[in-house]
Parts: structure tokens; sequence; C-alpha cells
């Protein structure tokens, strides 16, 4: 995220109001806005008189056509205030990287850890940087790596499922092309098992600990099958994310296609499936299956290395920063626990996020032993 200084940032806002930014400026704005939150001196510290305010309500009720709530345990402002936040957004965090430059001194200590394969003949450390073939126990190619992605050969001979497994740690993202050509992001902190070659007439079935978004392929004879801790999702061959993180919420959200999703109690009893539709998310809840519409594309934005927040308590963000970031962090400051968040991320780093963080949610943190310790902020400072 690029800084501005008070000058560049008021010249910045002049020509986002007559409309003359360019779209790396608009996009400058709008990425520090979107994780921007309070607007208690937006109007004092830069003296907007009621003639401005309305001037920039106008502008952005044109350029939004929405009225987004932005809340922080309570509703403080709407998009148009968001927007004008970016002023003193800006140059609040630029005096933070000024009179606290030594905080980009404490680096974070980070285990590489690497992606790991397990097969039948022992452990694979894929390298994001390397390329090979994966080999059975007789010596034949099973699967080949390209950096980043790995892709099973197809085996239509095959007649008895034979699994791996793949285990993706945090702070990282992987992609498997299983051997029917199903394309598998898988999200950072994710474990999947799944055949090397799926059996004709059986269901193409794996088995999530995390997340990933899939693109099936279509097989009507064969459906494929997602098995995630409480919850299933059976199609026939389409684009959809579950997501099923140890103590978090449990939910699939369908992107095209069809889906249906059922609940899957202890007793490995599967409930009536439910059908949902593109734009829709079938979340786990105490009473079954609970279905609202979405923007779907929230919710793979991070197969594109983007993370979003939308409504969400700052303990299911801290969640989502430490499998980002592969970090620790501990929040004493327990007024958080109950606030919720909008925001967007793309190529900040941890220090950049918590920076922003720390503006928005009024915050001290620190750096002791490699993990990121949140405080409430003394008063006074």
């Amino acid at each position: 995220m690029k800084y501005l200084n008070k000058k560049q940032a008021q010249s910045l806002f002049e020509k986002y109001l007559k409309g003359e930014c360019s779209p790396e400026e608009e996009r400058l704005l709008e990425t520090f806005l979107d994780s921007y939150q309070d607007d208690s001196k937006i109007w004092t510290d830069w003296g907007f008189d009621a003639s401005k305010k309305q001037e920039i309500w106008d502008k952005i009720k044109q350029q939004t056509g929405n009225e987004k709530k932005y809340a922080i345990g309570r509703v403080y402002h709407h998009d148009w205030i968001k927007y004008a936040a970016v002023v003193v957004g800006i140059t609040l965090v630029s005096l933070f990287y000024f009179k606290n430059s030594t905080a980009e001194g404490h680096l974070l200590p980070v285990d590489e850890e690497m992606v790991v394969l397990q097969t039948g003949e022992g452990k694979n450390n894929l390298s994001e940087n390397s390329a090979g073939d994966i080999l059975d126990k007789d010596g034949k190619v099973i699967a080949s790596q390209e950096g980043g992605v790995l892709s099973y050969k197809k085996n239509s001979l095959s007649k008895e499922l034979v699994y791996n497994e793949i285990n993706v740690p945090k702070g990282k993202t992987f992609k498997l092309v299983l051997s029917d050509g199903t394309q598998v992001y898988l999200n950072a902190g994710t474990n999947l098992r799944f055949p090397i070659s799926f059996v004709p007439g059986n269901l193409r079935e794996v088995f999530l600990e995390g997340e990933a978004y899939f693109e099936v392929t279509r097989d009507e004879e064969n459906p494929f099958v997602v098995q995630s801790n409480d919850m299933q999702v059976k199609v026939l061959g389409t684009h959809f994310n579950v997501s099923s993180y140890e103590g978090s919420e449990q939910h699939a959200v369908l992107v095209e296609g069809s889906v249906s999703v059922s609940h899957q109690g202890s007793s490995m009893e599967i409930s009536e499936p439910l059908v949902i539709k593109p734009g829709q998310k079938a979340s786990l809840v105490p009473e079954g299956l609970d279905v609202k519409e979405v923007d779907a594309g929230d919710y793979i934005a991070w197969t594109q290395d983007i993370l979003i927040f939308n409504d969400e308590s700052f303990p299911e963000i801290i969640k989502k920063i430490e499998r980002r970031y592969n970090v620790e962090i501990q929040n004493n400051y327990t007024e958080l626990t109950s606030a919720r968040f909008n925001g967007k991320f793309n190529e900040e780093s941890i220090i950049d996020l918590m920076n922003t963080f720390k503006e928005s949610a009024n915050f001290d943190y620190q750096i002791n032993d490699g993990k990121i310790i949140i405080n409430k902020k003394e008063s006074g400072l």
C-alpha cells in the first residue's frame, strides 16, 4: 500500500471530487478506505464545512450508488463518510510510520513450512519453485508438479481407490488438479485427502479440513462429493467454495452450477440434502443449515491472494490473518471481541495490515518473541 503525506492526500482528494482521478489513484483511495473505519476526526481535522460535506455526499452517491454500513461494534458511518475518511486516514497512517519506524525493524520470524504430499511411499516436500514427478510403488508417474500446481494423471484402468493426502501450511496456498481434471485451490492451513485416480462407478469423494475452491469436471454418472467435518457437498460438475476450519463457521458458497449440501452428524447420519443456487451460502448452524444470498466473489477472493472481511467479528478476523500470514496474534483488548469490521487487503504486508487496523480500531500492538500482541490504547496516547 502506498502512503501519502497531507499535501498529497489533499490534492488527490480534490481530484477525486472533480472526477479527475486516474484508475490507479482511485484504487489507492479505495484500498485504504476498504479497511479504514474510524471517522471521529474527519470533519474537525480537515475543516469541512456544510457545503463541502454536501459536495462529498453528492459525489459518493453518484460514484457508489449504495449505502453499505461499516461497523465497529456499532454503525459509525456509510460509504460517503468512508470515502471522506481517506484524507485523515492516509495522513494518520503516514504519521504513524514516521513516529514508529522501529515497528518495521521487528521482523516477525516466520517458519518456512512447505506443502507436504503424503503418499503410500512416504512424504514429499513440494517447493513452489520446483518441478518434478510423483511416483507410485511401481515407479510409475502418477502426478507432476510445476511450481505451485500439482496435477494427477488420468487412469481409466484403475479398479481400486488409493489415497494421497496434501497439507498446505499457514502462509501458503496451492493448486491441485485431480485425475478427472477437477481443479482444487487449497487455502492456507488446509488438508485434503483424495484418490490418486477415481474408479468408474464410484463417487468421486474427497475429504477436506480447511478451505478449498473447487472447479469440478462434470460427470453425471459419478457425482463429486466433498466431506468436510459435519458437512457434505455433492455435485455433478460446478464451481463452489467450502470452508471447514476447526472452530469457525462451516459453509459452502456456490459460484456457478448447482450443489446439494447436507448436515452430517457425529453418528454419520446425513440430513435431507438442501440444494442451493449460485450466489447462495449454506452455513452449518445448531438448527441445521442456514441459506442466504451473498457476493460469491468475496468468498473466493483468497484464490487471487485478496483478503476480504464482510461484517466479521474480530476473533474471526484474527484467525484469517494468522492463516494468511502464518503469524500468532494475542488479543488483550477484550472490547474488540464483539467488534465487527469490513475490509479488503491485497499485497499488504502483515505490518501494513496491523497498522491499518491499529488506526481503525484505535488499539496498540507490539511484537514480542515473534508474537503480535494487541493491547488497549492508553489514554492520552
